[in-house]
């Protein structure tokens, strides 16, 4: 399929595909439960963590090429 959103981020379809799931476990780990406890983040922290890791998703899905150059450069250290 062309013009998919690996083509848009300039990057093949295996790349984009490791992009995306990097974005889906950072969102998936942001919705586990906290422990609430002094030193834990406030539940409207934890809920705007969350917003941001849906809006990592949703910008790979969208073949944003910041943001999956900003996963891939995390993911290889």
């Amino acid at each position: 399929m062309a013009g998919g959103p690996w083509d848009r981020a300039g990057v093949d379809r295996e790349t984009w595909y490791a992009a995306r799931t990097m974005a889906a476990a950072i969102r998936e780990t942001v919705r586990l439960s906290l422990d609430p406890s002094e030193n834990e983040a406030l539940p409207s922290d934890h809920q705007r963590l969350g917003e941001y890791a849906d809006d990592l998703v949703k910008l790979v899905e969208r073949g944003d090429p910041e943001t999956i150059a900003m996963l891939l450069r995390r993911g290889a250290r």
